[in-house]
């Protein structure tokens, strides 16, 4: 692997109450205390080794299964091992997850002490009807108790997840989502249209994505409703800010930054490619080594070209040129220009950015480019 200075790392943390029909990601239910306490003595080993590689911090995000799974004794020492082991940026952008269920008062400022200053926590819905179908937990009612907590406890910035296009969910009630969401005044919402991954209960059950106008009208709405109510903005196909609050750690990510990955199921990019640890608990505990997938410059390049073009700011000649080492119309000039012609990408002296039909679209895009 190289050694050069990295800058942003994500932490895998896989224990969670319940798992979620929809979810994919590596998740346990109900880990008890002895295992919780072996994992992070076994994450702290690998943070030390990770922190030779690292300068100072610009973004931590710690993801899950549900980091605030965790009792509040264990929260302050994974805060306390990421301050031993990293230094951060006065400025660095510090995300954590968190599920209503377990995100407590204590727990909060637990987060909070150890330089967290970015809440994440999963709404999906307020609708009992669509939280059944995606097998989503508890009382959503909770949202309201916690956002209140945030609040207090003056957390610079707060995102909530929704999803939409869930089984038999109407355009009506998504909206209503929103609406509801909006009026907790949020400074950051995801709002992902649902994805049925192989594996998943809602695979299992036969469930289909929704690829309908149905689906173009909840995405419009969030767009509208949460511009008007909440001063948002769409900057990415599924993501809507406050200015100044967009999602850091992912913007660097779909830009071509490299980063680090610990945890079991951790992915990284680097020079020479994709990584990604043992997507097995046990296995990770054994050691194994992380899995590479090689890729050309050119291919890395087009990868890169792709996910900028998810954001709305898209790419500047420029900017992708020294990102790369490429300029994106000698890379890919016949399909930039078809999708030109499709009116689903537009080119404006240096500037290349996907139009608004374009987003729609942004699958296609990729697909298209790579």
């Amino acid at each position: 692997m190289s050694t050069s200075v990295i800058s942003d790392i994500y932490v895998h943390l896989p224990f969670c109450a319940h798992k979620c029909d929809y979810c994919a990601f590596l998740s346990i239910e109900g880990a008890d205390r002895s295992l919780r306490g072996r994992f992070l003595d076994r994450l702290e080993r690998e943070l030390d080794i990770l922190s030779a590689r690292c300068g100072r911090l610009t973004t931590i995000y710690l993801g899950g299964g549900t980091p605030t799974h965790f009792a509040p004794g264990e929260l302050l020492r994974l805060m306390t091992m990421i301050r031993r082991y990293f230094s951060l940026h006065d400025d660095c952008e510090f995300t954590c997850e968190g599920n209503p269920l377990s995100l407590t008062r204590d727990k909060i400022e637990i987060l909070l002490g150890g330089g967290v200053n970015r809440i994440s926590i999963g709404v999906q819905s307020f609708s009992e009807e669509t939280r059944q179908a995606i097998g989503r937990g508890g009382d959503v009612n909770r949202v309201y108790e916690v956002f209140d907590d945030l609040r207090q406890c003056k957390v610079r910035s707060i995102n909530c997840d929704l999803i939409f296009a869930a089984p038999e969910q109407t355009v009506e009630s998504a909206i209503a989502d929103v609406r509801r969401l909006s009026d907790l005044g949020p400074d950051h919402v995801s709002a992902y249209s649902l994805i049925v991954e192989p594996g998943t209960p809602l695979a299992e059950r036969g469930v289909c994505e929704r690829d309908d106008d149905g689906l173009v009208a909840m995405w419009e709405a969030a767009d509208s409703i949460l511009a008007e109510n909440c001063g948002m903005h769409r900057y990415e196909v599924s993501n809507h800010a406050r200015p100044g609050h967009e999602c850091r750690h992912n913007c660097r990510i779909w830009k071509g930054h490299r980063f680090l990955g610990a945890g079991p199921s951790a992915c990284w990019f680097d020079e020479a490619g994709r990584w990604q640890n043992p997507p097995d608990l046990d296995a990770w505990f054994a050691g194994d080594m992380p899995q590479l997938d090689s890729l050309s410059p050119p291919a890395r390049a087009a990868e890169i070209l792709a996910t900028g073009l998810r954001t709305t700011a898209g790419w500047r000649r420029s900017e992708y040129c020294e990102r790369t080492g490429y300029d994106f119309f000698e890379l890919r000039s016949l399909q930039i220009e078809a999708l030109i012609a499709d009116d689903l990408l537009e080119h404006n002296e240096d500037h290349l950015r996907p139009t608004r039909r374009g987003l729609l679209f942004a699958n296609h895009i990729a697909r298209e480019l790579l």
